[in-house]
């Protein structure tokens, strides 16, 4: 609040009342009573509205500006403070503006991995996931934006031998521990070998004679039975016939698994 002299008050001087407030700063005022009876203070506050006087003697006052009421200002409505809301339209009232207050920062989750395997890798498959490439669990990994009442990611793990492991796990902000386990994956070896026959002659049938056979018929090239072994590198004796070819044997060694075997025969004499 702050007072105002009556010299200040441009009605006064169109009034041509020459009333003036008494201050320390102004010399003495003249003794100018308002028009007709009233005194000072009641003729500035009739004619000014938002001042209020206070009377020194009929020809003196002293008067100030009474906050939020001053020419031409809008009466307040309300005590209450003025709100803003989301969208940014303000409310009515009086006080202060309270200014939209900013999201509060977004806080995070860091992790970090139990041991694993050599050149372990991990896989963000779902919720917040910070990259979508497989990271080095031996590595930082990127922090992952988190809640305080928890967020839900699902992390999948791979290392060479063994077999992968898929986790879900609820992080917080700050530092999480990862536990997870990976299985060694037993790689079983087939019990048997197969063969691909390459380079035979067109009708071309084969036939085992001696070995593990898996029988002693004589098969088409491209349908020969798999060979049980119990071990590696076991010999065969093949015979190989095919239509104005000499019948060919050939000895192969086969592993347990696939085999390619190269079949090489002669053409036979006038045409046999």
């Amino acid at each position: 609040m702050r007072t105002l002299t009556l010299a200040s008050l441009s009605l006064c001087a169109v009034l041509t009342a020459n009333c003036k407030s008494e201050t320390t700063r102004l010399p003495e005022p003249q003794v100018v009573q308002g028009p007709g009876s009233d005194s000072c203070a009641v003729y500035v506050q009739r004619v000014a509205s938002g001042v209020r006087c206070q009377e020194v003697d009929a020809a003196h006052c002293s008067c100030e500006l009474i906050a939020g009421e001053a020419v031409g200002a809008p009466p307040p409505t309300s005590d209450a403070p003025l709100l803003t809301d989301n969208g940014g339209s303000t409310g009515t009232g009086g006080g202060s503006v309270t200014p939209p207050q900013p999201a509060p920062a977004a806080s995070n989750a860091t992790l970090v991995f139990a041991p694993g395997p050599a050149n372990t890798i991990v896989i963000c498959r779902s919720g917040p996931c910070p990259v979508a490439t497989a990271e080095l669990i031996s590595a930082p990994y990127p922090p992952v934006p988190a809640t305080p009442s928890g967020t839900a990611i699902q992390l999948e793990f791979h290392a060479a031998g063994h077999k992968p492991f898929t986790g879900n796990y609820t992080l917080y902000p700050g530092t999480n521990q990862i536990a997870f386990t990976l299985e060694t994956s037993k790689v079983s070896m087939p019990d048997s070998a197969t063969v691909t026959f390459q380079g035979a002659p067109a009708g071309t049938t084969v036939q085992c004679v001696s070995g593990p056979c898996p029988d002693t018929k004589a098969h088409a090239i491209d349908s020969f039975p798999a060979i049980p072994l119990k071990a590696d590198d076991q010999t065969l004796l093949l015979r190989f016939n095919a239509p104005g070819y000499r019948t060919g044997m050939s000895s192969f060694q086969v592993s347990r698994g696939a085999n390619v075997i190269p079949v090489l025969m002669e053409k036979g004499t006038n045409g046999r």
